[in-house]
């Protein structure tokens, strides 16, 4: 009960006007960040944890969404409905259908495909492409994933595998035509059986390990060219900054879009 008032009087500090517009725009997940954000700034101390990452976050240059849509105005449909965690924030997804309906892929690979949030969105906005999603199998055991602690590349996000429905969002709409449901573990899952995809979206595991993995993998089936975006770049999952700090090594630009924690990359 106690730390649970000390959480409420945290958030509480953290409340501004700007963290309430937000809310009103966005919904409430993206108040309770801008809650966070706040209190976070005002008391630099509060997340120790997170200190060491914030350099890597603060390497990756941001880009506004207008830079990468330039004069373009983007039509997109979009279905406002109640958050469920582990789905993108409403903002998320009109950034991410608004480059993906500008790039107007053939095909697309999503990795995680989770209750088909996402997935179904893209299938509503692109009709006459095609939209690879894949998530591990429905009888895949967390419980026993955990206790193989010394797997080489070791998962995240347990909670959501465990009360995960894959493809419950498109499952039985006129959308599922549109959409190819790949059940397996990317780490030996062959990508060359997915298509021709151009257009990636990587949301899978966000361990170092597995962020590295899958977009190896998508950078081999691309050919070496297409777009490529990253959902949790943020503090909260410091394996996906490493890894894009350590693609931004190598030369690629990769950046994150402005209010967002959707890191981009488009290589022609």
């Amino acid at each position: 009960m106690i730390s649970m008032l000390k959480k409420m009087v945290r958030l509480g500090l953290g409340i501004n006007s700007a963290s309430i517009i937000r809310g009103l725009r966005f919904g409430w997940r993206d108040f309770i960040s801008s809650v966070r954000s706040s209190l976070s700034a005002a008391h630099p101390l509060e997340k120790r944890e997170h200190r060491s990452y914030r350099p890597l976050l603060e390497a990756i240059p941001v880009i506004p969404l207008d830079k990468i849509l330039g004069d373009h105005r983007i039509p997109v449909r979009l279905t406002a409905e109640r958050y469920e965690d582990g789905m993108l924030p409403l903002y998320e997804r009109l950034v991410l259908l608004s480059v993906l309906i500008l790039e107007n892929p053939r095909e697309v690979l999503e990795v995680g495909t989770f209750m088909g949030y996402t997935a179904k969105a893209m299938a509503e906005n692109l009709p006459d492409a095609v939209i690879h999603t894949v998530d591990l199998p429905p009888d895949f055991n967390p419980e026993i994933e955990r206790e193989g602690m010394d797997n080489p590349m070791p998962k995240d996000d347990f909670h959501l595998i465990k009360r995960r429905q894959i493809g419950r969002e498109f499952k039985n709409t006129p959308h599922e035509k549109s959409i190819v449901q790949h059940l397996g573990d990317t780490a030996t899952l062959d990508f060359s059986n997915i298509g021709t995809p151009t257009f990636f979206f990587i949301d899978g595991s966000h361990t170092y390990e597995y962020c590295k993995n899958d977009s190896e993998k998508c950078l081999i089936v691309s050919g070496g060219r297409g777009v490529f975006l990253w959902h949790d770049c943020d503090l909260g999952h410091p394996g996906v900054l490493r890894f894009i700090h350590e693609w931004r090594g190598c030369g690629r630009d990769i950046r994150r879009i402005d209010g967002t924690a959707i890191a981009y990359w488009k290589e022609c």
